[in-house]
Parts: C-alpha cells; structure tokens; sequence
C-alpha cells in the first residue's frame, strides 16, 4: 500500500500476478513470496516468468462460462464499488436521500391507508374454493344468525350421569342460562331478548326437556325408563330429542340396544348474533357482552359435578390472551438481538472509542425504515393487513442484522489489510465485497417469497408480498442508510470520541486485559474459525466423518418426511390451563356420535312441483344415507311435511306455510325464505330452504376432508339435481377447504421456492461446481428442517407453512454467504477454506446466534404460534448453521470450484 491517502495511478513494486490485468509479459525469473497468513502455516515461494519446462504449469485457459462468472462478478463488485465510495464521500446527503425513499413509500401507510382483515374466512379459504362462494350464498340469506354455546357436566365423584342429582344439577346451569341479563344501550336485555329463538321457542337442549315435571326423575329406574323411550320426544313441543346431543359416554347393555348409564350431560343453546364488521373484524360487542355474564355463572361452579363450557368468544379470548402474554417475550427478542449485535460489532480492543452501540441502533433503525416503506408500498398495492404481519418485523430483523454483521466484518477485513487506504476507498471495497454476498441472499430471499405468494391463502399471499418488498428495502436501506452511519462512525473514532456519548475524546485503550489488541490484528472468533475450526475440517479422517454425519442426518430428514402429515387441530391454539382444554378433551372423548353442524340448501328451484318436491326429498334421503352423515341428527322440512299431509309429490305454497306456522311445525319456520321477506303473504314463493344435521365426529383433517367431498359427491348424484341447485354447506367446511388446500400448497410452495433460489443462485454465482454444492446443501436443509418437524410433533397446517417459508428464506443465507466468500478466495482448497471460515464464517456465526438468542427466549411462549415460530426456526438456524460452516466448506474444498478472477478493486 502506499503512503498516500488516495489510489494513485502510479506503478507500484507489487508482482505483476496481483494485479487485474490478465495480459502476461515474459521477463527475467523473479521469486515472489506469499507469507503466511498465521503461525504455523509455511510460506509459499512461487517463481514468476520460469518457462513452463521444469517450472509451473501455464494457466489454464477459462472457460466461456468462467469468463461470465467473472464479468457477471466483476458488475456487481464494481457497482457497489461505486455506490460505497460514494456513500462514505458523503454520507450526509445519502442519509437525506434515503429518509426521503422512506417518507415516499411509507406514506401509503396514511393514504390510502393500510386495510386491517381479521376474519378467518377471508384470510385463511381460498378465495375460489366452492366453500366461499356457496358461503357468499347463504349469508346473503340466512346470514350470522346465532352463536352457539355449550357446558358438559360430569358427576364430581366419576359416577353415572344418569342419576336425579347430577339431573338436578344440570337444571342449576339451565336456570342460570335463563335467568342471565345484562345492562346493554342503557336497557336490561333478559335471556329471552338474547336467544336464538327456533319458531316461538328459545333454542337450548338438554335431557330435561324429556320430562313434563320433576317428580318423573326422582329413581334412576325412572330416568333410564325414560331415555330407552321410542321415540325419545320433547313432550312440551313434540319434537324428537337427539339422546347423544344431550348425554356423553352413553353405555348400553350388552345387546348393545338399552342404555345403562352415561358419563355426563350436555347443554347447547344458541344466542343471537348482530355481528358486524370494524376495521376489517367482526365485532358483536352485545353478544360478547351477554356471553361474559354466562361465563362468569359457570364459573361459579355447581355442587356435585364438573363443568367444563365455550362460547362463541371463547376461542378469541384465550388465544388473544397466549398472543398478548406472549408480547413481552418478544420484545425482550427484539432486545437481545440488538444488544448481541452491538457487543459483537464493536471493536473493545479501542475502549469506548471502538463501542459501535450508535451503528447498531442505525442498522435497527433501518430495518425499522424498510417495515414502514414495506407497508406502505403493500397498502399503494390494495394488500390487507393480517395479524401475520405481526411476525415480519422478527423475519426481517433476522435478515437485517445478518447484513449488518457481513458489511462490518467487510469492513474491518478491509481496514486490516490497508489500513492507510482513504476512508471511501476501504468502505467502497468492504461494500464491494459486502454488497455482492448480501445480494445473492436478498434476491434469492424476495424472489423466493414472491414465488411463495402464487397461493391460494389469502393470508399467506399477501404476507408472502409484505416479506418480499421488506427484504427488499432491508438490502436497500442496509446498504445505504446503514452504511452512511457507518462512515460517520468512523469519523468519530478517527477523532478519538466516545460512542454515543461522541463529544468526549477518549484514548484507545482496550477495556479490559482480555480485549487487548493482537500483534496481527486478528480477532479470537476469527482466529478460531480459521484456526481451530478450518485447521479441523482441512483433517481428511474429519472430512469424511463430516460427510458421513450429515448423510445420517439426512437419511432422519428424509424418513421424517416421508412420515409428515397434514392436519390441523384447533386444540393446538389453545393455550395450557385454559378452561377450554378440558371442554375439548371433554368433547372429544365423551361426544363421539355427532361433529360439526352441516346444512343441505336449495336455490333457484321451484320446490313446490312435482319435479322440484321430488328432487328435494331425493336429496334429503342422499344427506341421510351419506356415511359421513349422523343420520339421527338430519332434521328435514320436506320430510317432515310430507309425514304432516300424509302424501308426496307437489304441494301448495300456503299449505307449506299454514304448516311451518303452527305449534308441530314451527321448528322448521326459520329454515325456509319466503320471497316476502316478511313471510306473510306465502303465494309469492320461496327462494331458499335448508335442512339441517351433523357430520360423523371425525378427528383428522382428511377425514373432515373427505366427509366434505362425499357429501357433495351423494347430492351431485340425485336425479334432478345436475345443476348443482341442491347443495351442501357448513361454516366448519371453510376450514376444510383450508385442510384441502394446504397440502397441494405447501408441495408448490416449497418445490417453487426451491426452484427460484436454485436459478437466483445460479445467476449469482455462476460457476456450475459452486452452485452445485451450495444448492445441494440448500437442499439438505430444508428436508432436515421439514423432516425433523415431524419428529418434533409438527404437522402441516396454515400456521407451519408460513414458518416454514421464513425458515426457508433465514436458511439460504448461512449457505450463501460461505459459498460466495469461498469464490473469492485463491489458494489451495484448504487455504480457501481456512480463509472463508475466517473471513465470512464469523459474520455468518454472529449473524445466527443473534437470532439464534431470542429464538431461545420464544422457547417460554404458551401460544402455539410462537411455540411453533420457535421450533421451526430452531431447527432452521441449527441446520443451516451446520450446513453452513461444517458441510459446505468441506464440500466446496473437495470440488474447488475456480476462484473469480481478481476485480478491478483487488477483490
């Protein structure tokens, strides 16, 4: 290096060979020298201008396409070449300039303005799923009628349910129900202003209701006599009663025909809903309002029994309340990342001066900057926000910091070397280095997550399009902004001054003993990489036990793979001891017979004809004989009517109606819409009718999945029915719909996502070997990360596919980074090695633990959210990380894929 400053144009005492010029002018022998580059490492005496004969072998000839990978090297290098000496000649106006970026694209946060959506069936259904439109369909109509509510209670003492005390008990929970009020709009609003009233009649169930007084229960001999009646019937309203809608655990004798005994008793009810939609969320404060009344008496409890109870707000509370709680934990993440990355950033060999606190908090402060501009430019675009979002500040941090680490350690390789070169000069080498690594891992990231966003998932679609354009800004602003504040920040330890504090000057001195400068101004994780960590894996017993370890640790991912299973169980969100574990464990167990609610519609039929009544009561006996149907459960209006006039075939409208209206009937008024929509006047017609019933319980999500698919299969087969104008809907099959769709999606996710970074990679790095081995340990990753999920208990479901796109987008850059710096390096293979685990290993390792740490802290989440974030990006970081610096380096140094010939900045 020279004395000077600046680069001059002068010729130098250097050898020829380290220059960038690849012409070769015959001269006089000379001996060059490459010392060595650490303690016990032999110099290598190379000869220069030595005819071939008896000396070293002429240079091969490049290839065409190690001619592009230079080129396409060499563009990228000398474009941040550029942009880095200009940054640091004045990084005043670039800091103006890129606060100005920022206010431009972060101003579509305020206009138009960013769109919140919370409700499920718009975030998590595909939007062109059947469910969806025949959902559009029937809340036109029927709309959000009710919310349902449940309490199952159990004998305290494990004994039968079917006794007069627990029957007793149970009546204490119904006259609770029904004596609730609460002071709503300045009114008292009674049970009986609240219920979701079936014709004139309140609608809950229980076993009571089979008997007219209560001396009828006063034996346990009475109550079996009267729950082996058939037909079991409402004697108040004549009605049938679903025996296993009201008691759970059922024994029969051993003819399996008479019950002997159930395990609990079961209440439902149902209460009106005025649901309306606030800020992209649908919000019944009145319901909420009654239902919190009804909590807090069953939470009073009753003498004799156990009870365990939902409600339709109880999902929200309690998985908002794991969310909320869960708020802290990441706010103590965002903490640790900050502070790991300010300890390690520093330079405490120079004291206070060499503190980089203020550099850290500018690189947070961008990643800050590029969240704002990501939101904003998605809100330009019309993309709703989703509480997914949520999770993109971590991802985005994760990557942010990741940049930081890899432009300082640039930079202080840089500073090392030539440590007399110009201030821009060493930052625009460290960004050309720097920048070149960041954007193969940010391109590959973006393009990655913008693949990901062909889905079908409202949800996952549009935080696939926040993600993409955040890391797209992440690289902009770290690459700008940060490395400004970087330039200023040497100018501060230039003059000796403190960090933060920067009006106070301070001499160099290191802060302890421990931190005290080495004579060849290497540091001790850089030295250990190089030394202890490369010097290993140059070992070739360690080679070929490193490649015999991740083959084994591949054969685990693979088989873990081939045994994952998609499913999704709500019980999974539910935080532990909440109340609403043990109504679930409850249900499941002891309520076998009867799932989730299903509907058979009609539309656009005149169901009063021959044909149409015809096709109707086909299609009614279809929803019955469906296997996935509980038979028992099917209420029909046709069937019913039909029993009423004593004959089939076509009817009169007023008829139908005169039915519907009276005290046997009334049951089935609110399942027909009269064309008058104060259903007074009969002789208009009907648009729509509904029957109703249950699915078989069913556990799995593919069960849920092919009971869906059956019943839509028996309607479409009922003659007359070949417009599909009878037709089968459950608000339960939007999420079956979700069920369907994840599993198709996460193959195209993964497999296009893959695909994308392999061409990214390709384009980046060009040279075939490299992009070989770096793909291949890409690819090891994520079958790792997907295969040891299963063993971890994870399945695929919406909330795992999201995590895993992130792990997907975190793990390229442990891969990348490593195979870029080993491009750069010349030696042979286990020098490059030695050189990429010491140049761009410790970037990479700090980059990893940093996350790594607040991931840890996740650990203690109670939400399955986060409990999930943390598994998957706990594998993610260990795999990659060891991938990483263990796998790819020993590969790469067993191919030695050609390094890129030296750029015009001696890079």
């Amino acid at each position: 290096p020279t004395s000077s400053t600046r680069r001059t144009h002068a010729p130098d005492s250097s050898p020829r060979c380290m220059h960038s010029s690849v012409t070769l002018t015959p001269r006089a022998p000379t001996d060059a020298v490459m010392h060595k580059y650490e303690d016990g490492m032999t110099e290598a005496r190379i000869t220069v201008g030595t005819p071939a004969k008896g000396g070293l072998e002429p240079a091969a000839e490049q290839s065409s396409l190690e001619r592009f990978a230079d080129r396409i090297n060499g563009a990228i290098t000398g474009f941040f070449f550029k942009v880095g000496f200009s940054i640091a000649h004045s990084p005043r106006k670039w800091l103006i300039g890129t606060f100005l970026v920022f206010l431009v694209f972060a101003s579509g946060v305020a206009y138009p303005g960013l769109t919140n959506e919370n409700r499920g069936d718009k975030l998590w259904v595909p939007a062109d799923t059947q469910a969806q439109d025949d959902f559009k369909y029937v809340d036109g109509y029927y709309g959000s009628e009710a919310r349902f509510g449940e309490v199952i209670v159990k004998p305290a003492d494990g004994g039968d349910a079917l006794r007069p005390s627990i029957l007793a008990a149970m009546l204490v929970v119904v006259e609770r129900i029904q004596a609730a009020t609460v002071e709503w709009d300045g009114a008292t609003l009674a049970w009986s202003d609240q219920c979701f009233k079936v014709g004139p009649v309140c609608a809950i169930s229980h076993l009571g209701q089979i008997f007219s007084a209560a001396t009828q229960y006063d034996t346990d001999a009475e109550i079996l006599a009267a729950v082996n009646a058939v037909p079991l019937l409402n004697p108040t309203t004549g009605m049938p009663v679903n025996l296993d809608a009201v008691a759970g655990g059922i024994e029969r004798d051993a003819d399996g025909v008479s019950v002997i005994g159930a395990k609990s008793l079961r209440v439902g009810f149902l209460t009106k809903s005025h649901e309306e939609v606030v800020d992209g969320d649908g919000v019944d404060l009145r319901g909420d309002a009654f239902e919190q009344v009804l909590l807090d008496a069953f939470n009073e409890g009753v003498d004799g029994v156990d009870l365990s109870f939902i409600v339709a707000r109880s999902f929200s509370d309690e998985f908002g309340s794991a969310i909320n709680g869960d708020l802290f934990l990441l706010q103590m993440a965002f903490v640790l990342i900050l502070s790991y990355a300010a300890l390690m950033l520093s330079k405490w060999d120079e004291g206070c001066v060499g503190s980089r606190v203020a550099v850290t908090f500018s690189g947070i402060v961008a990643i800050l900057l590029a969240t704002g501009s990501a939101y904003g430019l998605c809100s330009m675009f019309g993309l709703f926000y989703s509480p997914l979002m949520n999770v993109l500040p971590f991802l985005l941090l994760g990557v942010g910091v990741d940049d930081m680490f890899v432009v300082v350690n640039a930079y202080d390789l840089e500073t090392h070397r030539e440590p007399n070169q110009s201030l821009e000069v060493r930052i625009a080498k460290a960004l050309a280095s720097a920048g070149a690594s960041i954007t193969v891992t940010s391109l590959t990231d973006m393009f990655a997550f913008l693949i990901g966003s062909n889905t079908s998932l409202p949800a996952l679609r549009n935080f696939c399009f926040y993600a993409a354009f955040g890391i797209l800004f992440t690289f902009f602003f770290q690459v700008t902004w940060f490395v400004a504040w970087l330039t200023m920040d040497e100018w501060r330890r230039a003059g000796n001054r403190r960090d933060v504090v920067c009006c106070l000057t301070v001499p160099k001195d290191a802060c302890c003993a421990c931190c005290a400068p080495r004579t060849d101004g290497r540091t001790k994780m850089g030295r250990w990489m190089g030394d202890v960590l490369g010097g290993l894996l140059t070992d070739k017993k360690t080679k070929a036990c490193v490649l015999v370890a991740f083959a084994a640790v591949a054969a685990g991912g693979f088989a873990g793979c081939a045994l994952m299973q998609i499913d999704a169980d709500v019980n999974d969100f539910i935080p532990a001891g909440s109340y609403l574990k043990e109504w679930i464990a409850d249900s499941n167990s002891q309520y076998r017979t009867l799932g989730d609610g299903i509907d058979v519609y009609t539309r656009d039929m005149d169901v009063h004809t021959e044909a149409g009544a015809a096709t109707v009561l086909a299609a009614s006996a279809a929803f019955r004989a469906d296997p996935y149907v509980a038979d028992a459960s099917v209420v029909s209006w046709i069937e019913a009517f039909n029993a009423h006039r004593g004959s089939a075939g076509a009817f009169e409208y007023v008829d139908l109606f005169t039915y519907v209206t009276s005290a046997s009937g009334s049951m089935y008024y609110g399942d027909i819409v009269w064309v008058n929509e104060t259903g007074t006047a009969p002789l208009e017609g009907i648009q729509v009718t509904r029957m109703r019933g249950n699915h078989v319980k069913t556990d799995s999500s593919n069960d849920k999945v092919k009971s869906m698919d059956s019943l839509r299969a028996s309607l479409a087969r009922v003659e007359g029915n070949e417009d599909g104008n009878v037709f089968a809907f459950s608000s339960s099959w939007l999420n079956y719909e979700q069920y369907k769709a994840i599993e198709v999606e996460a193959i195209r996710n993964i497999s296009s996502t893959m695909a994308v970074m392999v061409v990214i990679i390709a384009f980046l790095l060009v040279n075939p070997k490299a992009v070989l081995v770096v793909c291949f340990c890409l690819c090891l990753i994520i079958v790792n990360i997907i295969g040891y999920m299963h063993f971890w208990g994870l399945t695929l479901d919406s909330v795992t596919i999201i995590m895993l796109i992130i792990a997907l987008g975190l793990s390229v850059d442990y891969a990348a980074h490593i195979g870029r710096a080993f491009m750069e390096l010349p030696g042979t293979p286990d020098q490059r090695l030695k050189l990429c685990l010491e140049n761009m290993g410790v970037a990479v390792l700090n980059g990893a633990v940093s996350t790594f740490l607040a991931v840890l802290i996740l650990a203690g989440s109670k939400s399955y959210v986060f409990i999930t974030f943390f598994r998957q990006l706990f594998l993610c970081i260990v795999f990659g990380l060891a991938h990483g610096l263990l796998l790819l380096p020993v590969l790469m140094s067993i191919v030695n894929p050609k390094p890129y010939a030296a750029g015009a900045f001696g890079h």
